[in-house]
């Protein structure tokens, strides 16, 4: 039986936890299409971050264009580890990124 289903997809204030750009895709399109959907042009802030699904070489591109640091999680190579640079990065980066799950908790 097949399942449908929704993904909401957030860019929000990092300070205070506001939605600033929303969209849903379908369950079965990349979270990676949404990305430069989710970056407010208005937005003063220069770093963003992601998680893992969002690390794409498109959408480092479009973070560069846009002169904007990226924070995007690392992905951890097949059947390898993450070099322990990397890994102290995923675990900075994993604590601000809690603010973002927090939000869809509150969804």
């Amino acid at each position: 039986m097949p399942i449908f289903g929704y993904k909401s997809h957030i860019g929000i204030d990092r300070r205070h936890g506001l939605i600033r750009r929303w969209t849903v895709t379908d369950a079965a399109q990349h979270d990676s299409r949404s990305f430069p959907i989710l970056l407010d042009p208005e937005n003063t802030a220069s770093r963003v971050w992601a998680d893992t699904a969002y690390r794409t070489k498109r959408n480092l591109e479009v973070l560069e264009r846009r002169g904007l640091t990226e924070r995007i999680q690392f992905r951890r190579p097949p059947r390898r580890q993450l070099s322990e640079r990397q890994a102290k990065a995923n675990a900075s980066r994993a604590r601000i990124r809690s603010g973002i799950e927090h939000v869809f908790a509150a969804q």
